[in-house]
Order: structure tokens, then sequence, then C-alpha cells
């Protein structure tokens, strides 16, 4: 598996990158990732759901990730 980067994907449906969305998590002190799907105004994870906790393709890049790393100063 490939180590996660700020331009990789996490949101296909709305190209979103963990770089984007770790930007939202520290901006909004965001805790879980159901946070981040609920904000109508930021476009996120509320078409396919794939990129809640299992990835787009099925290898753990999620939001649920994305928050980890955040809450754990990875990124």
């Amino acid at each position: 598996m490939e180590m996660p980067t700020a331009d990789m994907m996490i949101c296909h449906c709305h190209n979103k990158t963990l770089g984007e969305i770790a930007k939202y998590i520290k901006e909004h002190k965001i805790e879980k990732w159901e946070q981040i799907v609920e904000d109508l105004n930021f476009e996120c994870g509320d078409t396919c759901e794939n990129c809640h906790t299992e990835g787009y393709h099925n290898d753990g890049m999620s939001l649920a990730m994305a928050v980890g790393m955040v809450k754990r100063g990875y990124i």
C-alpha cells in the first residue's frame, strides 16, 4: 500500500484530495468523519459514500483515515 500524500484523491465524486480535506478538518476542528459529510457547505462524501471508511479503492484511504492523521499530527 502506498503512503498517503497531500495530493492523494480521497473523495473521487467531488475531487477532494487529502490535503484539501486535512485543511478543512483543521480549520473546522473536525473530530469525526461524519461531521465532514454533514456539512452542506463542504461537498465531500455525500454521493457514492465509498470514501467514508473503506476508501474508493477499498484501500483505507478515507475520510476516517484523514481525521485520524490530522488528530495525530501526520498531516
